[in-house]
């Protein structure tokens, strides 16, 4: 009788273990598959970030070469928002992502402005308007918006642009100007083809020029998104050799 309990003792021990073990190999797996995916593997030669709120501030961080970019976009600042939705003040979008539930138009509206692809971008859980900046503006982001804002970062991609800025102390050495005009309704708008023309080549990545790659873009109807998309496409190194029409009724396309 002893020694039928030690067995089953025995047997419950090893199939502790043995869950123990699966567990531990399936986080494991898990942590390695995150990090295969953040940016300590995967990090481009030009990181493009964008930093919503009150001030909100346009990186772009140069990983090789250490020339990094910096542009401030004021809350009275019109802004095109792909996907139909016009224009939106900088300072309420914070409010429309809130309503339509789609923080992507964050990433989509600054990569429209720049004619660049936004990587990754953070913003404040509110659905406040910002009417002004406030007139204590830092040149980088600070500690809270990296760890409490919301964002598409993970957490590890949150712990590396940790160590950029705060570990490694990079320092953003370029500020361009915003380009704005103010027109008959006295509203500041944002030159999106003039600041195309004057800063196309800024933000190539390394990589997709010397493939000398190149795309072609199809859009069912929507023009305008399709050519705001083929321009930051063409930001970002990429040759759009083709920007047509498809009249197939299909929903597939732009």
């Amino acid at each position: 009788m002893k020694k039928q309990n030690n067995q089953q003792f025995e047997k419950k021990n090893i199939n502790k273990k043995i869950l123990f073990i699966s567990i531990a190999i399936l986080i494991i797996g898990l942590l390695f598959n995150k990090f295969r995916h953040s940016l300590f593997i995967t990090r481009p030669d030009r990181l493009n970030l964008v930093f919503y709120g009150q001030n909100t501030t346009f990186y772009s961080l140069d990983l090789e070469n250490r020339i990094h970019y910096r542009i401030n976009f004021s809350p009275d600042i019109r802004l095109i928002v792909p996907g139909g939705y016009d224009e939106y003040r900088v300072g309420s979008l914070g409010k429309l992502i809130k309503l339509e539930n789609e923080p992507k138009l964050l990433r989509q509206t600054f990569s429209a402005a720049l004619s660049n692809f936004v990587h990754l971008y953070f913003y404040p859980d509110n659905n406040l308007i910002y009417q002004q900046e406030n007139n204590y503006s830092k040149s980088l982001p600070s500690i809270k918006q990296l760890i409490a804002n919301k964002s598409n970062a993970g957490w590890l991609d949150r712990l590396y642009l940790f160590i950029l800025f705060f570990i490694q102390g990079r320092e953003i050495n370029q500020n361009i100007a915003s380009l704005v005009v103010t027109d008959k309704d006295n509203d500041r708008v944002w030159q999106r083809e003039d600041f195309m023309k004057k800063y196309l080549g800024y933000w190539y990545s390394k990589d997709l020029r010397q493939e000398r790659a190149a795309a072609q873009v199809i859009y069912h109807e929507n023009y305008r998104t399709a050519l705001l998309l083929s321009n930051t496409i063409e930001g970002n190194g990429v040759k759009v050799v083709d920007l047509s029409e498809n009249t197939q009724n299909t929903t597939n396309n732009i």
